[in-house]
């Protein structure tokens, strides 16, 4: 038996008993899956849209961590903990002030694990919570502890317009019940694509 089958056949195996995505809303462009997996008690949510902007300037404005706080919706402090690698290794904090609940904040490590050469290949960044590494919590802001997530950005049009997909698991934790929760990413999701595309396409 060959190698390559076999690894084919775990792979289809393993995703085998994940529950499927199912489209929870489409609307300016953008179309909105949910999930939730096994265990959880939020749904992972991403979003998709095409883009009228090359792949480059997607990445900078996602890239632009310090100037969160200008560019993302809710967004009240961001600021870059460190980087190594030449960026592709960032740390991540930002504190978050949405309606009706209160202030939220979270540290994340993030990798660039994009394969992108001469406009060709995809962009992508992904995350996860730093855990114990990440600076003590602050008096009267809930610390965010599941916070996982990407970006993929692919090629379209010839390079003139990009294909985003932004995924996200997390839980505001607190004392939001899990349908609070679930309903306040199906939201927030869609408005920070909108806000990525917004200003990709203004530069």
């Amino acid at each position: 038996m060959s190698f390559l089958p076999a690894v084919s056949l775990l792979v289809l195996l393993s995703g085998a008993n994940e529950p499927a995505w199912r489209q929870v809303a489409r609307d300016d462009g953008i179309t909105v899956m949910a999930r939730t997996p096994a265990g959880s008690s939020v749904a992972e949510v991403k979003a998709t849209a095409l883009v009228d902007a090359p792949a480059d300037a997607v990445w900078r404005v996602i890239r632009d961590y310090a100037n969160y706080k200008k560019t993302m919706p809710y967004t009240e402090e961001s600021r870059v903990l460190s980087s190594e690698q030449d960026g592709k290794v960032t740390v991540f904090y930002c504190l978050v002030n949405a309606p009706m609940v209160a202030r939220r904040d979270f540290v994340i490590r993030i990798l660039d694990e994009s394969d992108w050469k001469e406009g060709q290949g995809y962009m992508k960044a992904t995350w996860t919570a730093l855990g114990q590494d990440a600076p003590p919590e602050r008096e009267g802001v809930v610390r965010v502890k599941l916070d996982t997530g990407s970006w993929l950005l692919e090629p379209r049009e010839e390079g003139k317009k990009t294909f985003v997909t932004y995924y996200l698991h997390t839980d505001p934790g607190g004392s939001l019940p899990g349908w609070v929760a679930d309903k306040a990413n199906k939201t927030s999701v869609p408005d920070v694509l909108r806000a990525v595309r917004k200003y990709a396409t203004a530069r």
